[in-house]
């Protein structure tokens, strides 16, 4: 049961020597690592870290060693095999023989390389995001906080501007605006934001600035969810209406763009999720009151790990974004195209029945899905295709999806694939 629950463990893990040489490694920390079993236990530790992270765990180490701590867990860059930096977090801890001398290492190694990515994006997202809210700090009142209003995130200068009082009110209490609501509207100001959880709102009040003067306000605010469905943030904008109508135009457009980001895969462009499955779900809806019938199709690509595995990662996301690029322009306006994760997409095709499906798949097989890898290599993208055309018996989205995605790995299995790959990867 042990062997088996360490070679089959969903992380890595690895039994690591006192001078940092592997003596035991699973499957999973040798993929992620690009490692044989039998490469990855004649280095070291010390040979796959990233240089700049080594002195971190060294330290740590020695404090283990000497029994100052029991383990320890930090996130640092590993070397892979193809020579790409990639995150991890690694968790130690340490095994003593008999006589309470140490023995050896054991360690954890989990993957956190998408994680970062997101961070990353998430950190130009919020350069965006503060490049766009410039413009309207004197007539426009932003702020960011999290889901449950105990910490603000951000706010800029439109609340002084507009309430003539210091932010650092509301990094002490994110709703104390609602103090200097007017006494006429400040029963339903409250109600709105004592809502738990708190949805998405838009109202019109009055306040007193600082001086005393009554302003009128026309306050919108909108959830902003992660890459797990789970609600991370919360956009709250205050618009002051008394002294420019047209800013309330320019505020729109700023709270469309940040919209639209929330609704889009980062990487292709194409809807991310969340939104793929609105749009089926609003499509399933039309085609229940006995309107026209679509056919949903579940795709993936193939041998997509061993393009990221020899060419690395960047190769893979220009592969993915090439691909996207590709497929959207076969499809019509009203088809819907997403990207549901990984290197798995799903298009609706609109008021097209599973025959129509099938000739659109043998007409674009004549279309390059290819991939350039250094100016001169070109690398064809292939992938497998399942699809069901919408009846009755359907009734949520992830029904619909799982039978395509079901028809696929059949054909996949057969070995039915479309754009077939002119080279190996």
């Amino acid at each position: 049961m042990f062997e088996k629950t360490f070679d089959f463990c969903p992380v890595g893990l690895a039994h690591v020597s006192v001078d940092g040489s592997f003596i035991r490694v699973n499957k999973r920390l040798c993929d992620f690592l690009g490692y044989s079993n039998e490469e990855l236990t004649k280095l070291t530790f010390q040979e796959l870290t990233a240089p700049d992270y080594l002195d971190e765990d060294l330290d740590y180490l020695a404090r283990l060693l000497k029994g100052d701590i029991d383990d320890y867990s930090i996130e640092k860059r590993y070397l892979r095999r193809d020579g790409e930096q990639v995150w991890a977090k690694l968790t130690v801890s340490l095994v003593r023989d008999k006589r309470e001398n140490p023995d050896y290492f054991i360690s954890v190694v989990e993957d956190i390389d998408e994680k970062k990515r997101i961070q990353s994006e998430l950190f130009q997202v919020d350069a965006l995001f503060s490049k766009i809210v410039s413009a309207f700090s004197d007539r426009t009142f932003i702020w960011v906080a999290t889901p449950d209003l105990t910490k603000l995130k951000y706010v800029n200068d439109g609340y002084e501007n507009i309430f003539g009082r210091n932010e650092y009110e509301l990094y002490c209490n994110p709703i104390g605006f609602i103090d200097h609501v007017h006494e006429d509207d400040k029963a339903r100001v409250l109600k709105l934001f004592s809502q738990r959880p708190l949805q998405n709102w838009d109202i019109q009040y009055r306040i007193y600035d600082a001086k005393g003067e009554v302003k009128y306000v026309h306050d919108r605010g909108s959830l902003i969810f992660d890459d797990r469905e789970m609600q991370s943030l919360i956009l709250g904008t205050a618009d002051d209406i008394t002294r420019e109508k047209t800013q309330q135009q320019a505020l729109m457009s700023a709270v469309t763009k940040l919209e639209h980001l929330s609704k889009t895969d980062s990487l292709t462009g194409l809807a991310n999720r969340r939104e793929i499955f609105s749009q089926l779900n609003d499509e399933i809806s039309r085609m229940g009151r006995g309107q026209q019938i679509s056919t949903l199709v579940y795709i993936d690509l193939n041998k997509f790990k061993e393009i990221n595995d020899k060419y690395g990662h960047k190769i893979g996301d220009k592969a993915l974004v090439e691909f996207s690029n590709s497929m959207s322009g076969l499809l019509r306006e009203s088809d819907r195209f997403g990207r549901i994760g990984g290197d798995e997409f799903v298009i609706m095709l609109y008021g097209t029945d599973e025959n129509e499906t099938a000739a659109f798949f043998d007409r674009i097989q004549s279309n390059k899905f290819e991939v350039e890898i250094d100016g001169s290599n070109i690398v064809s993208i292939s992938f497998s295709v399942g699809w069901v055309q919408w009846s009755e018996g359907i009734n949520t989205v992830q029904e619909w999806l799982d039978r395509a995605d079901e028809v696929m790995y059949e054909k996949k299995q057969q070995g039915q694939v479309l754009a077939s790959m002119n080279k190996a990867v």
